[in-house]
């Protein structure tokens, strides 16, 4: 679903040139539940952001379901994302001027033809806001905010989600809730999900962990596999 071949991201200060990521490799598979981890400034959200064509690398390549978006003009690299990713940021980034319903239905009148209304109002219901639907922003809590945010990234239904600290800002029990969401859409309709992450917790509950540092991917551990004679793994799966 996603593939980086030696992806490089740099910016020029001056005569001086700083390397936030300094040649990232790697595949992420079809429903495959990814976090992304590392310190501040190791290059977790610009890695992100390149996965996600909201920024180009420096050199490298990056691959969406098998289209080139490294290379690709804005006008279809815009396509590319209307279609493919629901991105959910830390900050919520809704519209302040529209309510949640229209928030959520924005990117289907964008990029999918038909009335998406009903397919908006449908998830505003199962992430608990269809009594806030005619709210705006400022009437509603953060963890209402994200819950939006949340709505509006699933709404054209996009083979891939990703995130960047999406309980961020969030108490412990809103931060719950919104991962259990993007759980649930990763197990039930095999959305493959990418999420940038400080919190141990969250990371422990992936498929698998990518860590960063200093730009590079010191530590990539795939998700454990276990025989279906493995006791251990059959008191798991019967809860």
């Amino acid at each position: 679903m996603i593939e980086v071949r030696d992806a490089r991201k740099w910016i020029q200060n001056g005569s001086r040139r700083v390397d936030i990521l300094k040649g990232i490799t790697l595949t992420i598979p079809a429903g495959q539940f990814v976090a992304i981890v590392g310190a501040s400034g190791s290059g977790k959200s610009t890695l992100l952001g390149l996965l996600a064509g909201l920024d180009t690398p420096s050199s490298g390549e990056i691959w969406l379901d098998g289209v080139p978006i490294h290379n690709l003009a804005e006008a279809d690299l815009a396509t590319v994302r209307g279609k493919k990713i629901g991105f959910v940021f830390q900050s919520y980034q809704l519209i302040q001027t529209l309510t949640a319903l229209e928030n959520v239905l924005l990117p289907h009148e964008l990029n999918i033809a038909g009335s998406g209304l009903d397919q908006a109002r449908r998830l505003l219901t199962e992430v608990g806001l269809n009594e806030r639907m005619d709210h705006y922003p400022v009437q509603l809590s953060g963890g209402e905010q994200q819950r939006v945010a949340l709505a509006r990234a699933f709404v054209v239904e996009p083979p891939i989600v990703m995130a960047d600290e999406p309980t961020g800002n969030l108490d412990s029990t809103n931060g719950h809730l919104v991962l259990n969401l993007l759980l649930e859409r990763n197990r039930k309709a095999g959305t493959t999900l990418v999420l940038v992450t400080h919190d141990p917790e969250v990371a422990a509950m992936a498929d698998r962990k990518i860590v960063l540092k200093d730009g590079l991917v010191v530590e990539d551990t795939l998700p454990f596999v276990a025989s279906t004679t493995d006791p251990v793994a059959a008191r798991s799966d019967n809860g």
